[in-house]
């Protein structure tokens, strides 16, 4: 009866302690992955617009946006390079695949808040930079960051756009461990499919591009990006598993 009872809370005691230090991992080097990147681009969206005034050109801002919101390429790269270092070596520790996906979506979260934030902070002193040299502003794409409830509905989409991003890499990885370079480059573009529908929901990255001038229908409108990056957040970790299950553990 001992044994029955303590198997079970052993089991899901190995598995807890296996997603938190996935958990750990993603969330330490996504968070560093978000210093050096908001750094950079920080400094680009804010220099341009005084440059090209500087010396009498005309810009109207869309500097970050114009580029596709690349904050979802690092935390892609971060999905992909973690999984690499880590499957092997977090299965021979006892965890599970389930586990890493679980962890790195967990530890994702945390990572693409921070991202969330940046995105508005960084939209919002654009503005005010551009005001401040007296030059028209067109705002980013995307969602409306002129009330509460638009600041707050970026922040959970761009959030959940960074999860999915990750765990599209964590697949992507899984892919080429599974079916090899050749099926596994061929396999990138469906993997992919959860990234697109976090761009449609969301209205940034280049998969929405086309959708940059369409007018957001105010509350339905961000009820249902928030709803959208959800589901394919989830859809992401799924395919993560899904492609995970039968991935080897090391590169053959």
């Amino acid at each position: 009866m001992t044994t029955a009872t303590t198997g079970p809370a052993r089991t899901g005691t190995l598995h807890h302690r296996a997603v938190a230090a996935a958990r750990r991992r993603l969330q330490r080097y996504l968070l560093r992955t978000a210093v050096w990147f908001w750094a950079g681009w920080g400094l680009l969206v804010l220099s341009v617009p005084v440059v090209v005034d500087r010396f009498g050109g005309e810009a109207d801002g869309l500097t970050y946006d114009a580029a596709g919101s690349p904050a979802r390429w690092p935390a892609f790269a971060v999905g992909i390079i973690l999984t690499a270092a880590l499957l092997g070596t977090h299965l021979a520790a006892g965890g599970t695949r389930r586990s890493l996906v679980e962890g790195f979506a967990r530890g994702a979260v945390v990572g693409g808040l921070v991202f969330g934030v940046l995105t508005v902070v960084l939209g919002l002193v654009e503005e005010q930079v551009y005001s401040a040299l007296d030059r028209p502003y067109q705002g980013a794409g995307g969602l409306p960051l002129d009330s509460v409830t638009g600041v707050a509905a970026t922040v959970v989409a761009q959030t959940l756009v960074i999860v999915t991003y990750v765990l599209v890499g964590a697949a992507v990885q899984g892919g080429y461990r599974r079916w090899g370079s050749w099926r596994g480059t061929l396999a990138v573009v469906p993997l992919l499919v959860p990234g697109a529908l976090a761009d449609l929901a969301s209205r940034s990255g280049i998969f929405a591009i086309p959708l940059r001038d369409a007018p957001v229908d105010s509350l339905p409108g961000l009820v249902l990006a928030v709803v959208g990056t959800l589901l394919a957040a989830s859809l992401a970790g799924g395919v993560a598993h899904g492609v995970l299950r039968h991935a080897r553990p090391r590169p053959s």
